[in-house]
């Protein structure tokens, strides 16, 4: 592993590139696909330490380079310089290690450092130009968009070494994300920004022990199929304290519920069964998120955020509202997993986590959105050789399966910054029914479809069709350009 390559901006282009690596043999992520009472959707299991192979025959590239660009805040998936005694860090820096002697490549981390728009921009400048600056590019889900309309991208499908049905790619999103038999954004364990983005609900365990919550009730709910937003709208009512003495409800008192990111405002379609948009018969996307039981769900949420005296939506969302929940000023926090690798590691009390409620017991499972803000990859169309590129691409994904995916997820998602085996087995729950709708990789370009729900919340309004209906015949008409995309 070389240094990283700083991007540029030169003439029409410009540049940056980073890395990863992987390949060889030992533990086995956990196994998350068996079902449980109360449509957990996962049971308790552990990772086995075993040897594996991922198929791909031996080749020696002589030194060749493999540049892959991304953007700065995910460098983590690829970027590390050394071992540093960091468990998530030694566990890139040895899978990079891995696969540049398997190889003999040299794996060249280049670091994108503009906004997610601009990186995107900035990478189709270039492929536009037909310059050559990088083989694998992966920027956030949310703007994928501005590189496929941009024609940028080819079909992963195409390539010769990538094996889709391989438990380290994510087959569901793969194939939602297919359309025409083409494939132009791969996801998989690769991107370890997609469990770091799942949402859930975190609690206090010493407020919830104060305000009377049994913290084995509560996870016993879980596991019967009994936690439901009704429950937690109850469970919460009257948790109020004005720490501040002012008078006033604000950022600094404390609450039953609450949070300030966009995850619990994007969360409850997931949550609650309620698909942004499906596929019809021949292949196309259409709208299903416009309907009755949206009305319904918007409806109950918003009783919890705004009529509900111990919830609180604190409504600036740029100040960092994790710290308030490290303070003790919520007893349930709605954010995504990602808090518990930063934020909360500075946490004193000890702290539980929980799937996003059902809308109902006579739903069947928990869904936990995962937010857009996951990695994604593309294969640029300016890349020849694409037998290396997808050689090294499935080697790294399939080494991060088994080696870096479990150190994340069972020491350090599960054990490091998790104070109970009961938690540990509340993420198994909700990291086993991640969900995501393909429809946010182009919701800014489809008039924010994917994000109505969140905007109507914001405005402090139940009125989804009205604010639906003013958009509705430009994202039909998105929708049909979407699909000409992939012809």
């Amino acid at each position: 592993m070389k240094k990283r390559i700083p991007a540029l901006f030169l003439s029409a282009a410009i540049l940056t590139a980073l890395l990863a690596s992987c390949g060889d043999k030992t533990t086995s992520p956990t196994d998350q696909t068996d079902t449980t009472d109360g449509g957990t959707g996962s049971a308790e299991t552990e990772a086995v330490t075993e040897a594996f192979s991922d198929g791909l025959p031996d080749t020696d590239y002589g030194g060749r380079a493999f540049r892959v660009a991304v953007g700065i805040d995910s460098a983590f998936e690829f970027e590390a310089e050394s071992l540093n005694g960091n468990v998530e860090n030694d566990a890139v820096y040895e899978r990079n290690t891995r696969i540049e002697e398997r190889f003999n490549i040299d794996i060249q981390p280049v670091v994108y450092a503009f906004s997610v728009a601009d990186n995107y921009d900035t990478l189709a400048r270039a492929v536009m130009a037909d310059e050559d600056i990088c083989d694998l590019a992966g920027f956030e889900v949310w703007n994928f968009y501005r590189a496929t309309t941009k024609g940028i991208y080819q079909d992963w499908r195409d390539t010769k070494y990538i094996q889709f049905d391989k438990p380290w790619w994510n087959q569901e999103i793969n194939d939602n994300a297919t359309f025409n038999q083409k494939l132009l954004g791969l996801t998989g364990t690769l991107a370890l920004t997609y469990m770091q983005n799942t949402c859930a609900i975190f609690f206090n365990s010493t407020l919830l022990g104060n305000y009377d919550i049994d913290m084995n009730e509560l996870y016993q709910m879980v596991k019967d199929g009994k936690w439901t937003l009704d429950a937690l709208n109850k469970m919460v009512t009257d948790i109020y304290e004005d720490l501040n003495g002012n008078g006033k409800r604000d950022d600094d008192d404390r609450y039953g519920y609450g949070g300030g990111d966009w995850c619990g405002l994007d969360v409850w379609p997931a949550a609650f069964e309620i698909p942004i948009t499906s596929k019809a018969p021949d292949g196309s996307l259409t709208v299903e998120i416009a309907g009755e039981k949206t009305y319904t769900a918007l409806e109950r949420v918003y009783d919890l955020l705004y009529n509900n005296v111990g919830a609180h939506w604190a409504d600036e969302l740029a100040i960092d509202h994790a710290r308030t929940f490290v303070n003790n000023q919520y007893v349930f926090y709605q954010t995504y997993l990602l808090s518990a690798f930063t934020t909360f590691r500075d946490m004193t009390d000890p702290y539980g986590v929980l799937p996003q409620p059902k809308m109902d017991e006579a739903q069947a499972r928990y869904h936990n959105l995962v937010l857009d803000g996951y990695t994604i990859w593309g294969l640029p169309v300016t890349v020849q050789d694409t037998d290396f590129v997808s050689m090294i691409t499935e080697a790294l994904c399939a080494d991060t399966y088994h080696n870096v995916y479990p150190v994340y997820y069972d020491i350090a998602m599960k054990s490091k910054y998790t104070q109970d085996p009961d938690t540990a087995a509340m993420v198994d729950i909700i990291v086993g029914n991640a969900s995501f709708d393909v429809a946010f990789m182009y919701g800014v370009y489809l008039e924010n479809l994917p994000y109505l729900f969140r905007d109507c919340l914001i405005a402090k309004s139940t009125d989804f069709a009205s604010k639906y209906a003013k958009v509705e015949k430009s994202i039909r008409s998105k929708l049909d350009s979407v699909y000409e995309l992939y012809k």
